[in-house]
C-alpha cells in the first residue's frame, strides 16, 4: 500500500506491492491530523490528534448496484460479507468479538465517494441536509480521472469524520478494476488479484484502522504481496489486538442495531435526491433498528482518504520499468 501522509482535509491512503520486508511492532489507529510519525494506539489523543472509531455499535454498508464488468453484484456483496465477517469475529480476551456489527444493507445507485453533512457547504432541503450511504464502487473505468488516484493502487477507502472528537460519519471503498484483474476464487496469480484479500485490508480502514508498523504478516500492512496474495484474507495478533482495541469485546445481544449513517440514508447521490429524509435501504429492516432523519451534523467534516493509514509518503519499492504496469497497491 503506497500511502501519502493523512491530511485533514482530503488525504488518501493506499495499498502496494510488496517487494521488501518492512519489520516493526504494532498496529495504529487512524486519526485526525496529519502528523505523519504519530502512531495512536489507544482512546486518547496526542494534542489536537484524535484517534477514529464508529461511536455506533453497528454500521451498514452498501454495494453499488452497477458491480462490475469482470465480478457480479452477489460475487462482490458475497466477498464483502465474508470481508466484515473475519473482523468481527476476530477472538479479542477471552475468545469474544470485538463490539461492533457491520450490515451488509444491499445495492444503491450512487457511487460517489461523498458526505452529506450540515458543515456549510452541503446543500439544504427545508432544513435538512441530503442523507448518505457507506458505498463500496468498482472503477472500472478512469480510474486515473480522479484526483488523488494513483495506477499502483489496488483499491482506495475514504473516510469522513468530526474533526474535534474523531467519530467516524462516514466511510467509501473503491476498487480499482480499470487497471488491475481481480479474481474472487483460490487462484489468485498475477496478474490476477485476490479480491477478499485486498477488501479484508479496506474493511481494516473501514472500521478505523491506519497501516501498521508490523511485518507483512499482518492484514493491515501497507503493502500487498503478490507471492502470497492471499495472506490478507486472514487477521495476525496484530490486525486483532487493534479492532479489539477500538471496539471492546461487549455483550451486543441485547443493544438495538441501527446500522444507517450518524446523517441518515440514501441511496441516491446528493445532487439526485429531492428530500433530505433518511429511509431504510431496499431489504434491509425489520425489528433491531429503526431508521432516523437525516441529522445536523455536531461539527466541520473532515476527510481522511484510505491513504489515511499511511503516516509516512513510504518510497515505492518493486517499481515496473518503463512501459510495464504499475505495481497493484489497494487503500
Amino acid at each position: 500500500m503506497s500511502t501519502k501522509s493523512a491530511r485533514c482535509l482530503g488525504a488518501a491512503a493506499a495499498l502496494a506491492a510488496l517487494a521488501t520486508a518492512q519489520q516493526a511492532s504494532a498496529y495504529c489507529r487512524s486519526n485526525t491530523c496529519k502528523v505523519s510519525e504519530l502512531c495512536l494506539q489507544d482512546d486518547m489523543p496526542v494534542g489536537y490528534c484524535r484517534p477514529l472509531r464508529w461511536t455506533s455499535n453497528c454500521i451498514g454498508f452498501n454495494v453499488q448496484e452497477d458491480a462490475s464488468g469482470e465480478i457480479s453484484y452477489q460475487e462482490i456483496s458475497d466477498v464483502l460479507d465474508a470481508a466484515f465477517r473475519t473482523w468481527q469475529e476476530a477472538p479479542c480476551d477471552g475468545g469474544r468479538p470485538p463490539g461492533i456489527r457491520v450490515q451488509n444493507l444491499g445495492p444503491v445507485s450512487c457511487g460517489a465517494v461523498e458526505l452529506n453533512a450540515r458543515d456549510g457547504k452541503t446543500r439544504i432541503v427545508d432544513g435538512l441536509v441530503p442523507g448518505n450511504a457507506n458505498v463500496v464502487v468498482f472503477r472500472d473505468m478512469d480510474w486515473l480521472a480522479t484526483a488523488g488516484h494513483r495506477s499502483e493502487m489496488l483499491a482506495l477507502t475514504t473516510v469522513q469524520f468530526d474533526k474535534n472528537t474523531g467519530d467516524l460519519w462516514g466511510a467509501d471503498m473503491e476498487i480499482n478494476t480499470n487497471l488491475y484483474d481481480f479474481t474472487v476464487g483460490d487462484d489468485s496469480a498475477a496478474p490476477r488479484e485476490d479480491l477478499l484479500a485486498v477488501v479484508t485490508h479496506e474493511a481494516g480502514h473501514f472500521l478505523g484502522l491506519d497501516h501498521t508498523l508490523a511485518g507483512p504478516e499482518a492484514t493491515m500492512h501497507d503493502r500487498y504481496d503478490r507471492s502470497d496474495p492471499m495472506n490478507f484474507r486472514t487477521l495476525h495478533a496484530d490486525d486483532i489486538a487493534g479492532i479489539c482495541q477500538i471496539y471492546p469485546p461487549r455483550d451486543l445481544s441485547t443493544e438495538e442495531c441501527n446500522p444507517i449513517p450518524p446523517h441518515g440514508f440514501s441511496s441516491e447521490c446528493a445532487d439526485d435526491q429531492l428530500v433530505a429524509c433518511g429511509v431504510a435501504p431496499p431489504g434491509a429492516g425489520g425489528s433491531g433498528w429503526s431508521v432516523p432523519l437525516a441529522a445536523a451534523a455536531l461539527g466541520a467534516a473532515a476527510w481522511l482518504r484510505a491513504g489515511a493509514r499511511g503516516r509516512r509518503e513510504r518510497p515505492r519499492r518493486g517499481r515496473p520499468a518503463a512501459g510495464e504496469r504499475g505495481a497493484p497497491a489497494v487503500g
